[in-house]
């Protein structure tokens, strides 16, 4: 059994605590669903408190606290709080990019286009403490610098595939139409963001549409 908790990075505390919870013996998948699901604990406690106080006013300590777990015990799942706000980019970012060119096959039809757009709304509304902390990291450069790698991966495959739908369908000037597609999106976000009970989103989605049709 020592074998598997080692493999898998499954701390000697936790196997304690579910011994004092009288559990039965895991299995090695059990121990990485248990894992897994302590990381998305932590990274769901770093997402409020980050979005709500900003990067730099929220140490691993405080996270820690909020998440009901030892400071040490952190350092099992995150070696640091600049990987722990990578994996909420990359986690935040990938309901995004799941959305876009959903069969993945590197050409986005018209239809697929409109799905990315009704399907849009649908993310801001589910998801809008990440989107505010996207915004807040954009617009703070020592924290931008380090997502930022997280970013480009993410987004230029989707910005080079919004592109060549724009050539296809004859626009005049393809990169600065995908350009401003991409900026008309960014200022969506940020406007619901900034006032999300007020943020008409069924009438944006209409002009989308039919700026797109």
């Amino acid at each position: 059994m020592w074998i598997t908790a080692f493999f898998y990075k499954i701390s000697m505390t936790e196997r304690l605590v579910l011994k004092i919870m009288n559990m039965s013996p895991r299995t090695e998948q059990q121990y990485v669903e248990i894992r897994e699901e302590r990381r998305n604990q932590i990274m769901k406690v770093a997402l409020q408190l980050i979005a709500d106080e900003g990067f730099s006013q929220v140490s691993i300590s405080k996270i820690a606290k909020k998440a009901s777990i030892s400071k040490g015990l952190m350092y099992n799942y995150f070696a640091s709080k600049e990987e722990l706000i990578k994996e909420i980019m990359n986690n935040g970012l990938k309901q995004l990019t799941d959305i876009f060119d959903p069969n993945k096959d590197g050409v986005l039809t018209e239809d697929e286009m409109h799905f990315f757009i009704d399907q849009l709304f649908n993310v801001l509304r589910s998801n809008i403490r990440f989107w505010r902390m996207y915004f807040m990291v954009m617009f703070q450069p020592e924290v931008f610098k380090m997502v930022e790698p997280k970013i480009v991966e993410a987004l230029d495959p989707l910005m080079k595939t919004a592109q060549e739908y724009f050539i296809r369908n004859k626009y005049e000037d393809p990169e600065a139409e995908m350009r401003y597609f991409a900026a008309v999106l960014d200022g969506i976000a940020l406007h619901y963001v900034l006032d999300p009970l007020h943020f008409p989103l069924e009438g944006i989605k209409k002009k989308l549409h039919a700026i797109y049709k």
